[in-house]
């Protein structure tokens, strides 16, 4: 983005917890981009979930719902994309795989030059697969990497360390 410019930020919520850590540093990368001039949407799809995808009886997928129509409009107008999401057995949420299942339908719109940037946390601190998961889907989809806040060998939103100043840093940054 050129200096001065407005982005539209859109971060998509996968925790299931509402006061988590995730949480936590997500509204501290927020914080950190509204400083910055931006314009911030979170889309909450960790406590208040997306249906898991389903077929009618004539095996079509069904990918009516009113905030599936809002998540797949804001991620078309948004510039910046910021995925965050709990570690559980070393990869992201049920609820962040679940958008990203429905992101499938949705290439063709999404192919377009937007920046991505992944928050993740977990109590190890191990993200090799879902860095190279998430690596896929920002390639195959053509946009930019923006950074990444990788909280590792926090317990809970009571451990965060330095993780919220971080992501606070990388949310002012872009």
């Amino acid at each position: 983005m050129k200096e001065g410019l407005t982005v539209r930020m859109l971060i998509i919520n996968g925790s299931p917890l509402k006061d988590g850590a995730v949480r936590a540093i997500t509204n501290r990368f927020s914080a950190g981009a509204q400083e910055a001039g931006h314009e911030v949407i979170q889309f909450n799809a960790g406590s208040d979930p997306l249906p898991m995808l389903h077929v009618d009886h004539e095996q079509n997928f069904q990918l009516t719902n009113q905030r599936l129509s809002e998540l797949k409009e804001q991620m078309i107008k948004a510039d910046t994309i910021v995925f965050t999401t709990p570690l559980y057995f070393f990869g992201m949420s049920a609820q962040m795989k679940t958008v990203i299942d429905y992101m499938q339908f949705w290439t063709k719109e999404l192919r377009k030059e937007k920046t991505a940037v992944l928050i993740a946390v977990a109590e190890t601190d191990n993200f090799d697969n879902i860095k190279s998961e998430f690596k896929e889907i920002f390639d195959d989809l053509g946009w930019r990497f923006g950074g990444q806040v990788l909280a590792g060998k926090v317990t809970g939103p009571d451990h965060l360390r330095f993780y919220p100043e971080v992501a606070y840093e990388l949310g002012k940054s872009l």
